[in-house]
């Protein structure tokens, strides 16, 4: 063989080998996806950790937590230097819609893809112990943690749980914190009557241990969860009993609070093989996210596909969805409803 034979031989395999190593399958595996997953040491990124772990067990995708609030993420899915956030569905709803401050960052809202809603989380206002206050009507009048700044998720929920009770922020004290632990340590520190938060959240068992922490149960009426549903539609009741959540239920009874899920969303250009895939492995291996985190017991597939959902749905993840034959006639009129009222801000 000639030495010139030889070298195009040569060439023609080397062009062979890095054609299949840029290939479109070789390549989604080979990239590097980004989450959104909140500040170390919360509790959305405890769970983001866990999801990515599963995912990159089961799957080549390789997945990198970023540490960012929401606030600064969810832009990120537009720019492209975030491919999914994880985020509570109230906040996602007012980020993709352009409420509240996310109207600052953009006035038409901004743009994703529903990957799936994940588990449910209940939360209420939390009063400290030596306040007196023990149940709604004790609340009108009080000093009351409600303005969290620009963590809208906590805003949002504060006024839920105010709406839960008959009230809203005119009829108590508003009183202003950065963060949910600063929240509390103003109620620890006499500066606040109440402040909010879910079950579980670890700092209610400081202030437990401090000067008492009770869960304050809504007033479970239609009137009630009516004025509830005007801040979002996916809210939802969940009764606690004290089993569950000794340190905060008081009330032999339990406690009535408002839920809502955790969810991931996803780059609306976020190629639908890379959605597909990311939702069939988490489908199929849910049961594996337990040991992460106990509320990942609820990260289940019976919430993936629901009508609760704060944003329309990537079409990777329709697909899935359809040939799991959960993908009904009721989601998707929902899913195209969402997607008209997008289109009706842009006009």
């Amino acid at each position: 063989m000639s030495k010139w034979l030889k070298m195009s031989v040569l060439l023609v395999v080397t062009l062979a080998f890095t054609l299949i190593a840029i290939a479109p399958g070789n390549a989604q595996k080979s990239e590097k996806l980004r989450l959104g997953a909140n500040a170390i040491g919360s509790i959305m990124y405890a769970f983001s950790g866990g999801i990515a772990d599963v995912v990159e067990k089961h799957t080549e995708m390789q997945i990198e937590l970023l540490p960012q609030g929401n606030t600064t993420a969810l832009p990120m899915l537009t720019t492209g230097e975030c491919d999914f956030v994880m985020g509570a569905a109230d906040e996602l709803d007012a980020a993709y819609f352009g409420k509240d401050h996310y109207g600052k960052i953009s006035p038409n809202g901004l743009e994703y893809r529903m990957m799936m809603l994940g588990c449910r989380l209940p939360a209420g206002l939390v009063a400290g112990g030596n306040t007196g206050v023990k149940s709604c009507k004790d609340v009108k009048g009080k000093r009351v943690v409600c303005d969290y700044g620009t963590h809208q998720a906590l805003n949002m929920g504060s006024r839920a749980a105010l709406a839960g009770c008959g009230l809203t922020e005119d009829d108590v004290i508003v009183v202003k914190a950065s963060l949910l632990p600063e929240g509390a340590r103003k109620v620890m520190e006499g500066k606040a009557d109440l402040c909010y938060g879910a079950i579980g959240v670890p700092v209610f068992r400081e202030m437990e241990s401090a000067i008492g922490a009770r869960h304050i149960s809504i007033n479970d009426t239609p009137e009630n969860w009516e004025k509830i549903h005007e801040i979002y539609h996916g809210y939802f009741p969940m009764h606690i009993d004290p089993s569950k959540a000794a340190f905060s239920v008081k009330d032999p009874e339990g406690v009535d609070l408002v839920g809502r899920h955790f969810a991931i969303v996803g780059r609306k250009d976020l190629p639908d093989e890379v959605a597909y895939e990311f939702v069939k492995t988490l489908w199929e291996n849910d049961q594996e996210l337990a040991p992460y985190h106990p509320r990942l017991k609820d990260w289940v597939k019976k919430h993936f596909a629901s009508e609760r959902t704060p944003a329309p749905y990537h079409p990777g993840a329709i697909k899935f969805y359809k040939e799991m034959g959960v993908w009904d006639s009721e989601l998707e009129a929902h899913n195209q409803k969402l997607l008209d009222k997008k289109q009706a801000l842009m006009e």
